[in-house]
């Protein structure tokens, strides 16, 4: 049934308006709240920080940096198979709440509200009112995203940095000329990859689209600057802690983290748990699986299963990833065909997969909301001819989806890309409302 012509109309009109959209902003902004909080009460005894215990040690790596100057899972030993944007990130807490991980998560969930905020007021400055105010109503009631903020993760440094940089890298196609654009978008890409090494790639594919679509304007080779200085901006950022690591671990070239061949093992691992007990397993069973083999390939590649007296960690986590990518070589030459299984499967696992069977499906029943409503964002773009507002989103989506299938596809990795979900989703319902009422309006 078609929507009343009067009523798109006015519904159009008044998402226009200034002063309603200042009122709908408040009403996302108090609904994100209302949300973040509603998770938090409703599961209060599942969380692990009740015991002191946060994903991936991520405490840890705050903790030790502050008490004893050391970027490391210990108080004596560096570590480079993390990045360092969150641990900086949750210095301040840690100052303010010291082990009190609830203060952490609120301030987190507080904080991921304002990312909410900061999505709708850039958003609409390149996108309009209706696509931003839908864009930030997705983002607000983004169950995995709250989750896993509340949890104490990664994710939540990472969205006000995509936040930025989707928003100013599609202004700069406009704006190209402009002379702090290149400066600013490198800042945030650089921050982008010391939070996560699997964003090196972005600022080259992104700059390269970018060439491309303003090729015809193009007359001589200085024309290219502002993506040189772009880059350029971009690697000075990144640069000092690839010295770090290069430091640490006496002469290895690590641009953020080594973790690559030890994500491939896991993938690898995973399917391999699931062909001999299903994936209806307990909680901890994965853990317990992955450490227990990733010991027994150290073994055989004559590697100590831990870090040895008198060499420094980071310089036996390398040796910890040359044994994975003997490993994931042998293991390429003896089955290829089950490897380019696990990594065909990754396609959807990117989007759905976790620990076990019954977290994967409430993480599918999820989903299904936030990618179908995506997804027929896409579609009402697709039929009006639009793609082209969302290019920079779109690559930022194929890069991130393309490098986890290769490596390790994990559902919570695909969170990074829910502002550029949330404004397809936006865009495409408002080119569709567009349509239906221009219908409507033909006599």
């Amino acid at each position: 049934m078609q929507p009343s012509p009067n009523f798109l109309l006015r519904l159009l009109r008044r998402m226009d308006e200034p002063r309603q959209f200042k009122r709908f902003v408040l009403i996302i902004v108090g609904t994100a709240l209302v949300a973040r909080f509603a998770v938090l009460v409703f599961l209060w005894p599942s969380w692990g920080w009740h015991l002191g215990l946060v994903p991936d040690s991520w405490d840890k790596l705050a903790i030790n940096l502050t008490d004893h100057s050391v970027f490391g899972f210990s108080a004596t030993e560096s570590t480079v198979t993390r990045g360092p944007l969150f641990p900086l990130m949750e210095i301040p807490l840690y100052l303010l709440f010291g082990e009190n991980f609830i203060g952490w998560t609120i301030s987190l969930l507080l904080l991921d509200t304002l990312t909410c905020f900061l999505l709708m007021t850039a958003f609409r400055r390149q996108w309009g009112n209706r696509a931003a105010l839908l864009a930030g109503l997705f983002y607000a009631v983004n169950l995995p995203i709250i989750y896993y903020t509340a949890k104490i993760s990664q994710v939540t440094s990472m969205l006000p940095f995509i936040v930025l940089w989707f928003y100013l890298f599609s202004s700069w196609e406009t704006a190209y000329r402009s002379r702090w654009l290149p400066w600013a978008l490198g800042l945030i890409s650089g921050a982008m990859i010391l939070n996560k090494t699997v964003f090196l790639p972005v600022p080259f594919v992104c700059a390269g689209v970018l060439a491309w679509a303003r090729r015809a304007e193009f007359r001589k080779i200085a024309d290219l600057l502002p993506i040189a200085l772009y880059l350029l901006v971009t690697l000075v950022v990144v640069s000092p802690w690839t010295a770090r690591n290069f430091v640490v671990t006496k002469g290895k070239f690590v641009p953020v983290q080594c973790m690559f061949w030890e994500l491939f093992v896991q993938d690898v691992l995973y399917y391999d748990l699931g062909t001999a007990k299903g994936s209806d397993r307990p909680e901890g069973d994965l853990l317990h699986y992955f450490l227990a083999r990733e010991r027994e390939i150290l073994m055989t590649h004559q590697t100590a299963t831990d870090c040895p007296a008198g060499l420094d960690r980071p310089q036996w986590e390398m040796q910890c990833e040359g044994a994975f990518a003997a490993a994931c070589r042998q293991w390429i030459r003896d089955d290829p065909f089950k490897i380019m299984k696990v990594k065909v499967a990754n396609l959807w696992n990117f989007w759905i997969r976790a620990e076990n069977w019954s977290k994967t499906r409430a993480l599918i029943l999820m989903q299904i909301v936030y990618l179908g409503a995506a997804g027929v964002g896409l579609a009402c773009l697709i039929r009006a001819r639009q793609l082209d507002r969302v290019k920079y989103g779109l690559v930022l989506i194929l890069v991130l989806w393309s490098e986890h299938c290769l490596v390790f596809a994990w559902g919570r990795f695909s969170l990074d890309l829910v502002p550029v979900l949330g404004l397809l989703f936006g865009l495409g319902i408002d080119a569709w409302m567009k349509q239906s009422a221009e219908k409507s309006a033909v006599p």
